[in-house]
């Protein structure tokens, strides 16, 4: 198995200006080389894609060398699990996929919904009502929430749908109605669970706000150059570069030769 190298060390506070967060004894420099990483967990649109969601084969490339060292990969996405599993299959990696913000769990051929739609699509007819919204295109192919074109104000659509039982997030390509139930980080640590891995053992990627609390629950977390502040201040690394070549720049940032 490829393994980072060096070692954590907690001699130096990390800044705000590196945005690095101090977490298990704190982060020395930029160049620190971190050990410990068994399992990567990383958003796809935005991070892995650039805004016209066009893939990085470089992005792809390094992901599948680390995968290949025996460093296991997790797939965490707003998108829906058609989608999602091609883009597993078509990079080469076997690991799990959490779908449509938590949704959805994928792993070894099977797929668990850990969520329903229910309270999602009671929010929804009746939003439209209200307002005018249009659904994804990619919406026949969801089946645990509800998915916006962001054509609308997302703090609107929280404001009119506050009396449901929903969590409306924004992932910067959609807004999305989902279930209180799982969202994108607590599926993320079920997957890393059948996975026999901990969410303390895994670095997380990502560029969109419903990517914040896997940022702050993994061991590590790290944000590409495009993602927002909120994003950027979540993360222990913020990548210079942005969507897949941040991507990379985080890996080597965590030691790997990619």
């Amino acid at each position: 198995m490829m393994e980072p190298e060096g070692s954590h060390s907690g001699s130096q506070t990390a800044t705000r200006s590196t945005a690095l967060r101090e977490r298990s004894g704190g982060i020395n420099n930029l160049k620190a080389k971190i050990s410990g990483i068994k399992g990567i967990v990383t958003d796809i649109d935005g991070t892995l894609t650039d805004r016209n969601r066009r893939l990085d084969f470089d992005a792809a490339a390094a992901l599948r060398k680390v995968a290949d060292s025996g460093i296991r990969v997790i797939l965490a996405t707003g998108n829906v699990l058609p989608i999602a599993y091609s883009f597993l299959k078509m990079i080469g990696l076997d690991g799990a996929i959490v779908a449509e913000n938590g949704g959805i769990l994928y792993y070894n051929q099977k797929v668990e919904y850990l969520n329903s739609v229910q309270e999602p699509q009671k929010a929804y007819d009746f939003l439209r009502k209200q307002m005018k919204v249009e659904r994804l295109f990619t919406d026949r192919w969801r089946v645990t929430e509800i998915a916006l074109e962001p054509n609308v104000d997302p703090d609107i659509v929280r404001r009119i749908l506050k009396p449901f039982s929903v969590h409306v997030e924004y992932s910067g390509f959609a807004i999305h109605i989902e279930s209180n139930n799982y969202l994108k980080f607590g599926a993320v640590r079920r997957a890393a669970s059948v996975m026999g891995l901990d969410v303390e053992e895994m670095a997380a990627f990502g560029d969109g706000e419903n990517d914040i609390e896997m940022l702050k629950g993994c061991r590590y977390g790290i944000a590409v150059g495009n993602a927002p502040d909120s994003v950027k201040e979540a993360a222990d690394y913020s990548a210079e570069a942005e969507h897949g070549k941040g991507f990379v720049e985080g890996l080597r940032w965590l030691g790997f030769k990619v």
